[in-house]
């Protein structure tokens, strides 16, 4: 996979790939983490294949997940970044952060997803990034509206209903 770190002040993020097994497998069976996951919480076998998809995307497409790892410990946080989407009409890169329990409310989703776009510009051709919201997920709403999505209605997505934001290229 060929992208290099992303650092901010507090964090360094690192293509999310099958060396995060241990951390991520963790991190996506706990279940208060995964609420407002799509597809919830996941065995490792999943997870496993969810790593294969994400190092897959990186391949082919250039983008994908971060581990998202604290730069002081480099213990994993998180993940987040672009995943391919057929769900959206018109969407090809759908934009998520899932932080585990002990990183939420500390500002570290906005710092991240601030830097997983700012990057993603560069890599990713397209002109709009969506992300789909569960409407009860107020907290990955405002991390969005921080870092300049903009709602732009609620459709069934895979059963659900959530919200879809969307981020336009700037000229």
């Amino acid at each position: 996979m060929d992208a290099p770190a992303l650092r901010t002040e507090r964090l360094v993020l690192l293509p999310l790939g099958a060396a995060d097994i241990d951390e991520i497998a963790a991190m996506y069976a706990d279940a208060e983490v995964m609420r407002h996951v799509a597809d919830g919480v996941r065995s490792r076998a999943e997870t496993t294949a969810a790593l294969g998809a994400s190092e897959n995307c990186w391949r082919s497409n250039g983008w994908g997940l971060w581990a998202i790892r604290d730069a002081a410990t480099g213990g994993l946080l998180g993940e987040g970044g672009l995943r391919p989407t057929a769900v959206i009409e018109g969407a090809a890169a759908d934009f998520g952060i899932t932080l585990g329990r002990r990183s939420r409310g500390s500002g570290l989703a906005t710092e991240a997803g601030a830097a997983i776009i700012d990057d993603a510009w560069n890599r990713y051709g397209g002109d709009l990034i969506h992300a789909t919201v569960l409407p009860d997920d107020t907290s990955n709403s405002a991390v969005l509206r921080r870092l300049g999505f903009t709602m732009t209605g609620v459709r069934t997505v895979q059963g659900q209903p959530h919200q879809i934001w969307v981020m336009s290229r700037k000229p």
